[in-house]
């Protein structure tokens, strides 16, 4: 795939809100941070889901998707890989009985978007969207939840207001709440949507882009919690030898 500065997407942006050295080696250098269990797992779960959402139907169905979904990738060994494979229909398990319990009219899952905004184009993928009564929607987008945190900052969620904008912008939907569901916990963690965001957003997402336009790596992230800490050249936390 050819590398393009005027596309853009969460996962860019994120990247070089980190650290432009990662935004660099993924997106510019086209190299990849190793997969590791909890990631593979997550896109596991998160294709069964898009699959389930596309065609429903029973617990049977969900697992089969799994099963089709799965990635091997990131795993020490086969058993470690079949820890998390059986951890990850677990959690399948127990959505899908709590779906059954509070059902949702779901009109997009794994909904692609794209908007012209000024000389870039945004660009992404929604969980999931529901409708909701007076015709409204609520975008939800999954967490696999396994981290060690007891809140979400929804309000404050770059990838959620990014989301939003393109609901509103190219799938020409009136946004009224936003969220994430939390699969471990079967939590939904939704507020009413603010478009007074709206324009902060883009703000972010302009200076961001010019940023990375130039090439500007005059700032480091923190390298001890980053994915490519043991690739990246310019990391001060690789293990010593």
């Amino acid at each position: 795939m050819i590398f393009d500065p005027l596309e853009l997407n969460y996962s860019k942006i994120r990247a070089y809100l980190d650290c432009p050295f990662l935004y660099r080696y993924i997106y510019v250098e086209r190299k990849f941070a190793p997969q590791t269990p909890y990631s593979s797992l997550g896109l596991s779960v998160h294709r069964a889901l898009g699959a389930y959402h596309a065609r429903p139907g029973d617990l049977g169905d969900l697992l089969a998707y799994y099963e089709d979904a799965w990635l091997h990738q990131g795993y020490g060994t086969p058993q470690e890989s079949m820890e998390f494979y059986n951890k990850g229909a677990l959690v399948l398990e127990k959505w899908w009985t709590h779906f059954q319990e509070n059902p949702a009219q779901v009109i997009y899952s794994e909904k692609h978007f794209e908007f012209p905004f000024e000389r870039w184009r945004v660009k992404g993928t929604i969980d999931r969207v529901d409708r909701l009564p007076g015709g409204q929607v609520e975008l939800l987008d999954y967490k696999m939840g396994f981290e060690d945190r007891n809140e979400w900052d929804v309000a404050g969620s770059l990838q959620l207001s990014i989301y939003a904008l393109g609901l509103q912008r190219a799938l020409r939907q009136q946004v009224g709440a936003v969220g994430y569901f939390i699969l471990s916990s079967l939590q939904k963690v939704s507020v009413p949507y603010d478009p007074v965001r709206d324009a902060a957003t883009l703000d972010l997402i302009r200076a961001t882009g010019e940023k990375m336009l130039a090439l500007d790596m005059g700032r480091k992230g923190a390298c001890a919690r980053c994915a490519i800490r043991e690739l990246c050249p310019e990391s001060e936390a690789k293990t010593k030898v």
